[in-house]
């Protein structure tokens, strides 16, 4: 595809923040129906190009049915404030463009609890990665924030997901050290991330199927933020 319009940067732009906000993890594993786009005209405000996800559903539960942690698809994992980010860094060689992904956050206090999820992401064969950003849309009566997803695209499809990269943990020495855990996912991909449509819902999920967005909605599970699409 080429070129099909230019860029302008606007004053909100200029104003733009930095950090994401939340992010939630899924096994590659949970994927299993087709992923569905937005066409020219379908995506949020002035949207002439269209190629925002719409669609990206996993196994698990019923809409109405509360996860458990046998059928769980997507998980949130919180983060220490103004430590998560993701960088994209696009190189071309022999006419191929290549983009590898890294995803990085930081998870406060070192506790069994803790290493027991990161000994699971460790083992995990392939995440996706969903992102919010701080940045919004720029709509003055009702804002709304970008969500990225990290781990799939339309070249290489699933096989573009991420990997526990790194993880560096660290107790300190002193009272006032840092006491936790730098987490680094990171993939491969053929193109930029592209913008993921979401609703968010508090406990159920909207009624019927929905091919406009990724509806996600938090059942209860004890302590755990569990997140299922539909």
């Amino acid at each position: 595809m080429g070129l099909s319009k230019g860029h302008a940067i606007i004053c909100c732009d200029r104003n733009r923040r930095g950090g994401l906000k939340r992010i939630w993890l899924m096994e590659k594993q949970y994927l299993t129906t087709a992923v569905l786009y937005n066409v020219a005209g379908e995506g949020p405000g002035n949207d002439t190009i269209g190629g925002e996800i719409k669609a990206f559903d996993s196994t698990g539960a019923a809409a109405s049915t509360p996860l458990t942690t046998d059928n769980a698809a997507w998980f949130e994992f919180e983060f220490d404030r103004g430590t998560a980010g993701f960088n994209a860094n696009a190189t071309r060689e022999n006419g191929s463009t290549l983009v590898n992904v890294e995803l990085e956050f930081y998870v406060p206090k070192i506790t069994e609890e803790i290493n027991g999820i990161l000994r699971q992401l460790t083992e995990s064969c392939g995440v996706f990665a969903i992102c919010e950003t701080y940045a919004d849309d720029c709509d003055d009566a009702a804002p709304e924030t970008y969500f990225f997803l990290l781990g799939y695209d339309k070249v290489f499809e699933d096989k573009a997901y991420m990997e526990f990269s790194s993880g560096e943990q660290t107790t300190g020495m002193g009272l006032q050290d840092a006491n936790g855990c730098t987490v680094k996912l990171a993939g491969v991909q053929a193109e930029y991330p592209r913008e993921i449509m979401i609703l968010l819902n508090a406990t159920t999920s909207a009624t019927g199927s929905n091919t406009d967005w990724v509806d996600m909605f938090q059942p209860v599970i004890g302590t755990t933020l569990g997140w299922q699409t539909v």
